[in-house]
């Protein structure tokens, strides 16, 4: 049976199919068109470095769908351990920089409202950071073999 760490690690990378099954089907720049009406519309969309910026993001959440799959299948818990905390970081950084200091369309708002007012935000980053650090927390260390 599975462990609270090797679902967390599932969930954290699995979080980002979503994310990534319309990029690879139609392309990122076409997937995100419109979302954000005067920020990703077109016009912001037409710029060569945008497409740049996106294909970088789209190969960060695909590297993090098979890194979770890679550590899922390791034996080793501190290995696991070591994947579910840089998986952990990288979420916290998404949601408590990325994500809540660069929300054009909520600047007026408070900085936790940005971060916590934004359902799939927490779905997607703040969510499964704090299943890995549960897991983390939780999961005792493996025993050494004795000789």
């Amino acid at each position: 049976m599975p462990s609270l760490l090797d679902i967390s690690l599932l969930v954290g990378g699995g979080m980002f199919l979503p994310i990534l099954l319309p990029c690879f089907i139609q392309g990122p720049l076409k997937t995100f068109d419109g979302i954000l009406p005067g920020v990703m519309d077109s016009n912001y969309l037409a710029h060569p470095m945008t497409s740049h910026i996106f294909l970088i993001d789209m190969g960060k959440n695909l590297t993090l769908v098979l890194l979770g799959v890679w550590a899922y299948l390791q034996p080793s818990v501190a290995t696991k351990k070591g994947v579910a905390t840089l998986m952990s970081i990288q979420n916290l950084w998404a949601g408590f920089v990325a994500h809540g200091l660069a929300s054009p369309e909520m600047m007026a708002e408070p900085y936790l409202k940005r971060v916590f007012g934004q359902p799939v935000l927490v779905a997607v980053c703040l969510g499964p950071a704090a299943l890995m650090v549960a897991a983390i927390l939780t999961t005792p260390d493996a025993k050494g073999k004795k000789k």
